[in-house]
């Protein structure tokens, strides 16, 4: 299935050097030189902690936990790390590339608090680094876009100069789906006279394991296998958040006006169960409360979509049309990092 793409970039911090045998660049350091390179990451990915939003702008009060492994010599490089904004769009958690030639493997994740991460598996995946396993504890109330990312960079030799990474792109992912729904007034009679109480999506669940493995990372395809999801707890009913009672206007678009947040939930592997029931649309039309159940056919979900479903009201009926997209990208395939 397709994923939705944002990408962050491992670089050297510019440090002054000099050679006179070798030019030395702003990514090079002769070879034998203790000169370090720190390793820092610069994100386009935007995940706030209580709502799925797409404007490319990774907040500078978020962090990411990061482990790296050691290719080249079969080793965790380092695990558990978090990384934190330092400057511009640069995230530095204190580690360097190696000076010799390796290779390196990273994985991250992001907007995990409150709940429980263990790095590591058991056998034959005993490297720390080789994945995470993430426990999510009931998402409904105060929801966090979780992504995650796995990449490759390393140092290399030229001559007598080793070169490190300047631009290692990583394709972030998100973890859940995102469930959100849109509401227009049919035409002008109807404009106004009707106001949408609350929608309630049923029978979803907002919390399980997530496991991610570095093996998911594909040096010739990119990333293509996404995590795996065990969802947990019992199935919920729960209201679509940050929404006000409002009359529906009609402007002529046919677009329709956002109806909060949406809900993200947790996607089941498991095709033959429903990874949500139905969603419920509370009412009132001339003074008069009303509901409404929805059952789509198609009530199963991927990771990283964005499920929409467009309410139009009319003074004698409703229609409901769904669409799925991909869940944005923070607009760039490569971040400059300086």
């Amino acid at each position: 299935m397709k994923k939705s793409l944002f990408f962050v970039a491992a670089a050297a911090v510019v440090l002054a050097s000099c050679s006179s045998d070798v030019k030395i660049s702003e990514n090079t350091v002769p070879v034998g030189s203790n000169q370090q390179r720190e390793i820092a990451f610069s994100s386009v990915a935007h995940t706030l902690k209580h709502a799925p939003v797409t404007d490319g702008v990774f907040p500078t009060t978020n962090t990411m936990e990061v482990a790296a492994y050691d290719v080249t010599n079969s080793r965790d490089f380092f695990t558990a790390t978090t990384f934190s904004h330092s400057e511009g769009t640069i995230w530095t958690g204190g580690k360097y590339w190696p000076l010799a030639v390796d290779t390196i493997n990273f994985l991250a994740y992001a907007n995990f608090e409150g709940t429980s991460a263990t790095w590591g598996f058991a056998l034959p995946d005993t490297a720390k680094a080789a994945g995470v396993t993430l426990v999510m504890t009931d998402n409904k109330t105060a929801q966090k876009d979780l992504m995650y990312a796995i990449g490759t960079g390393g140092v290399k030799q030229d001559n007598n100069a080793l070169t490190f990474s300047t631009s290692v792109p990583m394709a972030f992912k998100h973890a859940q789906a995102w469930v959100s729904f849109m509401a227009d007034a049919y035409d002008a009679t109807s404009g106004g006279k009707v106001t949408l109480d609350s929608i309630i999506l049923n029978g979803a669940k907002y919390a399980g394991t997530y496991i991610i493995r570095q093996t998911n990372y594909d040096k010739t395809t990119g990333q293509t296998v996404a995590g795996a999801w065990t969802p947990s707890g019992d199935a919920q009913n729960v209201k679509v958040p940050n929404w006000t009672p409002a009359a529906i206007a009609y402007d002529g678009s046919g677009d329709g006006e956002p109806v909060g947040d949406g809900l993200l939930i947790v996607p089941d592997d498991v095709p033959a169960a429903p990874d949500f029931a139905s969603f419920t649309i509370h009412y009132t039309l001339d003074g008069k409360a009303y509901s409404y159940t929805y059952t789509p056919d198609a009530r199963n979900v991927d990771q990283a979509k964005h499920y929409v479903y467009n309410i139009v009201f009319h003074l004698h009926e409703i229609k409901i049309d769904a669409s799925v997209t991909e869940w944005g990208n923070g607009g760039s395939t490569n971040v400059p990092v300086f």
